[in-house]
């Protein structure tokens, strides 16, 4: 009696997963396959769903559907890297939806939201140590976001000149150009990591070394300002499309903190918002306001008109955020939405943004 039990318990399972293969077959093929045959394999599904007593009619059924399914889907296109990768596209396009619509991923490239959000850090380290080998240093990238890097001279020679791009500084070491990036070695940073220039330098000698912090990656809730207005203290992605601004590049988005609503004259005085004559920074007071730009002192203001937003980076020391004291208001049409969870690196930000 138990033999039997298991026996017909067997089948039923074998029939499950053989009526969840000619699901699959139908929704991979429907499209490419011949008609006939897609009609054949929905009759066959049908016929042994139906079926719940003949055991001969099962049999058969079960046959015919195999051979339907292997018609619509043959099995040669079923195996090995072909359905892997058609599980892949699939995996992808769900993930391309739910970001399109959903949730987007954003990276802190600057240090325009500290103390609350992470740009890249930089911290002096002059050589590599136990933890920055090829076999550590991988797994503690991937849980703290530091790694080591150290720029090496490419060739021996004298040093020709040095140069500067917008995001680096350049030396030229005998007719080669060698570019150390500014969030490593900038002017607040170059005393860290950047070693004493030399007029002659021997091929493997460090020009620069440090230890960098990868900024914090953040989820951004794209849906929510469907539903919901902005609020003062959301710290929000925006598109600079119709940011006019020299410095501003229009094809890049920032992170701010939202300090202005529409309607509202905004001024900074005694390091604080001002709107409409009113103090209106008490959720968000441990940030210390500089005037700076349109705001230069306490006198000057910021007019907002219907749907426009006023967006400040928490550091305002000098030369730290390029925000909207400087370049003014945001239209709401420009958000992508508010910053919800840091997801990445595993430290101190990790979690839920407050």
């Amino acid at each position: 009696l138990m033999k039997k039990y298991f026996k017909i318990r067997k089948q039923k399972k074998q029939i499950k997963e053989l009526l969840k293969s000619a699901k699959h077959a139908q929704n991979m093929r429907e499209d490419v396959a011949d008609n006939d045959d897609l009609n054949k394999l929905d009759q066959a599904i049908k016929n042994l769903v139906s079926n719940k007593t003949d055991k001969k009619d099962l049999e058969r059924e079960v046959s015919e559907l195999e051979k339907a399914v292997n018609n619509v889907y043959p099995f040669s296109l079923r195996k090995g890297v072909r359905e892997q990768v058609e599980v892949f596209i699939i995996a992808v396009a769900a993930a391309m939806a739910i970001r399109a619509f959903f949730i987007e991923p954003f990276k802190i490239p600057t240090g325009s939201m500290q103390p609350t959000l992470n740009g890249i850090t930089v911290k002096a380290q002059s050589k590599a140590t136990f933890f920055d080998n090829p076999i550590t240093k991988f797994p503690k990238w991937l849980i703290t976001g530091e790694s080591y890097k150290e720029i090496r001279a490419q060739v021996s020679g004298a040093l020709i000149n040095t140069d500067q791009t917008r995001d680096a500084l350049i030396l030229n070491i005998n007719g080669v150009k060698h570019r150390i990036p500014f969030y490593m070695c900038g002017p607040k940073t170059a005393k860290k990591c950047l070693k004493p220039l030399k007029r002659y330098y021997q091929k493997g000698d460090i020009l620069a070394s440090a230890k960098v912090i990868t900024g914090d990656q953040i989820i951004v809730n794209k849906m929510i300002y469907n539903f919901t207005t902005p609020k003062r203290g959301d710290i929000s992605v925006f598109d600079t499309r119709n940011i006019n601004h020299n410095d501003v590049r229009k094809d890049t988005f920032y992170i701010k903190r939202m300090v202005g609503l529409p309607n509202e004259k905004i001024k900074i005085k005694d390091n604080k918002i001002l709107a409409n004559g009113v103090y209106a920074n008490k959720e968000f007071d441990f940030v210390k306001y500089k005037n700076a730009g349109k705001l230069s002192d306490s006198d000057q203001s910021i007019n907002l008109f219907d749907d426009e937003y006023l967006m400040i980076g928490d550091n305002t020391e000098p030369g730290m955020s390029l925000d909207g004291r400087f370049f003014g208001s945001v239209p709401r049409e420009d958000f992508r939405g508010p910053a919800e969870f840091v997801y990445w690196p595993f430290r101190e930000h990790w979690g839920i943004i407050k």
